[in-house]
């Protein structure tokens, strides 16, 4: 080697060196603050990730509470239709019954009404009709007599 090529290798030396120092901080201080950068956003992204582990937790725990809500609202409300149900049959089954009853009531009425006429009508038919052939067969004093007698017996058949 040449002495010149020692001179410059030494230079090199002692510019490296030279430069070393505040470059070293220099990098070093870089090379730090990305460091402590990165783990400040590993710092952030777990606590994001547990605090996202959380909200999972807390919705999949509310998901199940509104399923459950809404099963037990389900099963209310069927037992509900149930009940009401079973009420209204009963009210209808009631209600039929008391309009048959109603009705048998009135044909009753009605059947009581029409006999009664009945028996009015043939009363009086026979009334007449006695009146008429009394009248005919034995004279007029007789017959009032026997018509008379005859009302009374028939009044008291009726009634």
């Amino acid at each position: 080697m040449h002495p010149e090529e020692i001179v410059l290798v030494i230079a090199l030396i002692l510019l490296v060196v030279g430069l070393w120092r505040p470059a070293k901080k220099a990098v070093l201080g870089a090379l730090d603050a990305r460091s402590e950068s990165i783990r400040r956003d590993l710092d952030e992204a777990q606590r994001l990730h547990e605090e996202a582990k959380a909200l999972l937790a807390k919705y999949q725990r509310q998901l199940h509470e509104g399923e459950a809500l809404a099963a037990e609202i389900l099963e209310h409300a069927e037992a509900e239709r149930n009940r009401l149900e079973t009420r209204m049959r009963h009210e209808f089954e009631v209600s039929v019954e008391r309009r048959t009853q109603q009705a048998t009531d009135r044909i009753a009425q009605e059947e009581a009404r029409a006999l009664q006429e009945v028996r009015a009508r043939a009363a009086d038919l026979t009334v007449r009709t006695t009146r008429r052939l009394l009248t005919e067969q034995l004279g007029p004093d007789h017959a009032q007599h026997l018509i008379g007698g005859a009302i009374e017996e028939v009044g008291r058949k009726l009634a």
